[in-house]
């Protein structure tokens, strides 16, 4: 079971200590207990602080007396009756693997979350949306079985926003979007918060699903303090962090929000080549203005020559990756690098577009690996290719020259040589550095996740197999010269 199925328990206003599960309801036993919550047999005689269960079976978990209830489907007539405050909530696309919970009750958040995080890749999902907000502003949404509703004996904002409330300084009384972490166990959910009367977010809140894992945040902050320190352009593109916090062994950060559309998302939606072409243009002419900005003396890489050489390289020698790659390398300028620029961590809004997710960023970094990077993910997207187990034949066929697309990638790479005045020959081994170096972040990912959830499942992207692809390809490699042609 996805753990997203109980993560609206980071809705509630407190976080239990104790909660009882009642009816068949798939792996929220085990999801609680993970989450260091105890986990009460029927019987017991203590009184739970949360009780979930069916909607049909809301007389017993309202029974129990426990201060929270959740219950999965539409709330009963009777339950406001009851003396609890009732929120009804939307889980997209489902209650058991959702990425997005609607709070249906408020009407100009939940008009936002479904227009800016619905995946409206047909036009009948253009419709199917539209429909829905329309209902939703005119505070008419139905009493769907597919509803989760919360009912609490104290009101108040979700555990972790109340404590940015009193740590962070964040103001009272912000209306919480909460999206969820798509990929593994570690991935981070986030509060989108609406302030008073406003009709966007303005912060962000990121946490942890599981208790004690605080790297991230460490590396959110040491990226966005690169993003600030280098100013410029950089700095006009990337959030500010204005704070972490800590609660019951549960990491979080706070950092202004990137209003807008995800770019992969409008990449996705129907309509004309061109728009979207501009939009990719206007994100590569950022990476290659910030590589401008930001480019430092040769000396600047010698740390990061020395992880490649030492950490990167030796996990590709035996699929032929030389061992010289590194060291042969002319002199060349370091560059600030995102390092995880995908089309998913770029939010396009009116006054331009934000790239958020600076946990990977680095100060002194080789150049063209931000723009390979992008142009690889956004054009796969743009042509459709969005399985992430066959991503990698798109991106071989891209850096071949056999798409159409790859006119837009070679016109790139050609402004980025010039303008940083870089040997041609030294193209080939730095895109080839680039996809052995993404290669592995499976591999630490995993390390991670078996840190806090041993053996729990871990989804493929697409970008651990280009590496591979890349250097048993005889058009590819580290001779690697297409983009001249």
């Amino acid at each position: 079971m996805s753990l997203r199925r109980s993560d609206v328990c980071f809705l509630l206003p407190r976080r239990p200590a104790r909660a009882i599960v009642l009816g068949d309801l798939d792996g929220w036993r085990e999801a609680l207990a993970g989450a260091a919550v105890e986990v009460v047999p029927g019987d017991d005689r203590r009184r739970p602080e949360l009780a979930v269960a069916p909607a049909a079976l809301a007389g017993r978990a309202l029974a129990t007396g426990a201060e929270m209830v959740v219950l999965e489907g539409a709330a009963p007539r009777g339950l406001a009756r009851s003396g609890l405050a009732v929120e009804r909530l939307l889980p997209r696309p489902s209650v058991e693997e959702p990425s997005l919970v609607v709070p249906v009750d408020d009407p100009v958040v939940s008009a936002y979350a479904l227009d800016h995080w619905s995946v409206v890749d047909r036009r009948w999902k253009a419709l199917r949306a539209r429909g829905a907000r329309a209902l939703v502003r005119r505070g008419s949404f139905p009493n769907l079985r597919t509803l989760v509703t919360l009912a609490v004996d104290r009101p108040g904002p979700p555990f972790m926003v109340a404590a940015a409330e009193d740590r962070l300084g964040l103001p009272k009384g912000t209306r919480p979007l909460l999206t969820l972490g798509q990929g593994d166990v570690l991935s981070r959910n986030v509060f989108h918060l609406f302030p008073p009367g406003g009709t966007a977010p303005e912060w962000i809140l990121k946490f942890a699903r599981v208790g004690g894992y605080v790297e991230p945040f460490e590396r959110d902050e040491r990226g966005l303090a690169v993003a600030a320190r280098s100013g410029g352009r950089v700095a006009e593109r990337a959030p500010r962090l204005l704070g972490r916090l800590e609660l019951d062994g549960f990491h979080g950060s706070l950092e202004t929000a990137a209003e807008g559309h995800r770019l992969r998302d409008l990449l996705l939606r129907p309509g004309p080549r061109r728009p979207k072409l501009r939009l990719i243009d206007a994100v590569a002419e950022w990476i290659l203005a910030v590589a401008r900005e930001t480019a430092a003396p040769p000396d600047a890489l010698a740390e990061e020559r020395r992880r490649l050489e030492e950490e990167v390289l030796p996990h590709w020698t035996a699929l032929g990756a030389g061992g010289d790659l590194v060291s042969t390398l002319p002199p060349l300028p370091a560059v600030v690098q995102h390092n995880d620029l995908g089309s998913w961590n770029v939010v396009v809004g009116r006054a331009g577009f934000i790239a958020v997710d600076w946990e990977s960023a680095r100060e002194h970094g080789l150049p063209l690996w931000d723009l390979c990077y992008f142009l690889a993910d956004a054009l796969a997207v743009l042509d459709g290719s969005t399985s992430g187990s066959l991503r990698h034949r798109h991106t071989a066929r891209l850096f071949r020259g056999e798409l159409a697309s790859s006119g837009v990638l070679f016109r790139w790479l050609r402004a980025a040589v010039a303008e940083l005045e870089l040997p041609p020959a030294s193209v080939g081994p730095i895109v080839t550095l680039c996809w052995l170096h993404h290669a592995l972040s499976p591999l630490r990912r995993r390390a991670a996740i078996d840190s806090f959830a041993r053996g729990a499942a871990q989804p493929t992207h697409g970008t651990e197999h280009v590496a591979a692809a890349w250097l048993s390809d005889p058009a590819l490699g580290a001779g690697w010269d297409r983009w001249l042609r």
